[in-house]
């Protein structure tokens, strides 16, 4: 049985992944809610640094508990009322796609820019913003989200061909959507 880390060790490795930790949750629940992600994250990783075995790397560990924890975030937030059923069909289709709760105003963000990251997959997003935010290479993308090197490659780049179409006018279609649906694992 794995000996638990300690109070120390774990609030050292903690810090050293809550950026990322960070942009991950950000991705996957949107900024509003992040903060409260990686808090949840913290605690339920801390009740299971048990389980943790200290040969191991910590970042996918965390991203896992982090990954898991969005999915049901998610699952149980009601869907809210959206304002754009009374715009025309293609922007209304285009931001119907965007289930990402984004917020443009907070951010910095143009709304056009902020809607071509909401249209993007999970994958494509985290993938992309671990990379262009956090500055992590493609290989410590892959060790934390648990995918192969290329495929994190894979997904900033058709990411970034994806936003750079949007933001031309053009919509991002269903085919160059990138997606975690597990195809490219």
């Amino acid at each position: 049985m794995p000996t638990a880390l300690g109070p120390d060790e774990f609030t050292e490795a903690f810090a050293d992944h809550g950026r990322a930790l960070w942009v991950l949750a950000s991705a996957w629940v949107g900024r509003a809610e992040a903060d409260d992600l990686v808090q949840e994250t913290a605690r339920v990783a801390w009740q299971r640094r048990a389980q943790f075995s200290r040969g191991d790397t910590i970042a996918p560990w965390l991203a896992t508990i982090a990954r898991n924890l969005g999915a049901n975030w998610r699952r149980k937030r009601k869907p809210e009322p959206r304002a754009h059923d009374q715009l025309p069909d293609v922007v209304a289709n285009r931001i119907a796609t965007a289930d990402w709760p984004f917020d443009a105003d907070r951010a910095g963000l143009c709304d056009e820019l902020a809607g071509a990251l909401a249209c993007l997959s999970e994958a494509a997003r985290a993938c992309l913003l671990l990379h262009v935010v956090i500055d992590l290479s493609f290989a410590e993308i892959a060790t934390m989200l648990e995918i192969p090197e290329n495929t994190a490659m894979s997904h900033a780049r058709r990411a970034r061909v994806a936003l750079r179409e949007a933001l031309r006018g053009g919509l991002p279609s269903a085919a160059s959507r990138p997606s975690l649906t597990g195809e490219n694992r």
